[in-house]
């Protein structure tokens, strides 16, 4: 972001300034001591300094867009990419804790479904499917971390701060499978797909905590991710919902942090407690059943 002694308000008052000085003091040596002073040549000089300087900062605040751009257009929603490119500064790729909310996604019975498909087909359906998915995300701020497969993996509350995240990743998860719904309507109306397809249902699985967000990787390639503990949490969340025959899953420190930015808008149906490799404590387990004021959006199985 370009400082306030850069801005081109300053800029143009400075020179308008500077400008004015010259002719003042031109002016004022020609009626005191009869002097005149090459005027023209310091005119334009200014005026030369004030273009680069201009120019300068146009371009250097653009090349930061187009970093911010590059970096994380392909993660972050692009208002997201915007707020962060007006204060540069305050982001970094490096390694660094935050504390997130985090989404698992996974299809259910991916392979019976894959192996009923052309290649091709299978493609447009993942693609499809996806992108449906990815376009929820980012529409609650999410983050997109990556794409395993069928599954998809995404943070709430980095690379920039989301007041509320375990709310947003509630509804993200919530609507996900309302969008899943749609589609499934969609493919049956269309008779494209063979039954496994138009059948499709997906697990979520939350957790909120404290993990490192960074750019890591190898020299081949970096990717802008996270790592740790509460991490690994919100995949036994997605896998769990499975046993508990549920759609959306969460940790007990997702519905708390949900409730103290919502209180009661969305709805949660305790399941138990489960044990949870590594920890020695049982975990509490909840359904994300639903928006207040609002049916379910699809009945377990």
């Amino acid at each position: 972001m370009r400082s306030d002694w850069t801005s081109s308000v300053f800029s143009a008052l400075a020179a308008v300034a500077v400008a004015a000085g010259l002719a003042g003091l031109n002016l004022f040596l020609w009626q005191s001591q009869n002097l005149v002073l090459p005027l023209a040549n310091a005119l334009l000089l200014t005026a030369l300094l004030y273009t680069f300087n201009m120019s300068w900062g146009f371009f250097v605040e653009s090349r930061t867009k187009r970093q911010f751009t590059e970096l994380f257009g392909q993660y972050v929603p692009p208002e997201l990419v915007e707020e962060m490119a007006r204060n540069p500064e305050g982001y970094t790729m490096d390694g660094r804790k935050a504390e997130l909310t985090v989404l698992f996604s996974d299809v259910r019975g991916f392979t019976t479904i894959s192996e009923g498909l052309a290649p091709d087909e299978l493609a447009a359906l993942m693609n499809e499917y996806l992108g449906a998915m990815t376009e929820v995300i980012r529409g609650h701020k999410g983050t997109l971390d990556k794409y395993i497969g069928d599954a998809v993996v995404a943070m709430f509350g980095a690379p920039l701060a989301l007041p509320g995240h375990a709310h947003h990743a509630c509804l993200a998860a919530l609507l996900s499978q309302a969008r899943l719904a749609e589609l499934r309507e969609r493919w049956r109306a269309a008779g494209a797909w063979p039954e496994a397809v138009n059948a499709m249902q997906s697990r979520i699985g939350l957790n909120t905590g404290v993990a490192v967000v960074g750019n890591m990787g190898s020299r081949v390639r970096f990717n802008y991710t996270m790592m740790g503990d509460s991490v690994n949490l919100a995949a036994r969340m997605e896998s769990g919902a499975k046993h508990w025959g549920v759609h959306v899953m969460c940790t007990e420190a997702t519905r708390v942090a949900c409730e103290q930015h919502a209180a009661g808008r969305v709805v949660f149906r305790p399941l138990g407690r489960i044990v949870v490799k590594g920890r020695t404590e049982p975990v509490p387990i909840h359904e994300v059943f639903g928006e207040a004021g609002s049916l379910p959006v699809d009945g377990a199985d």
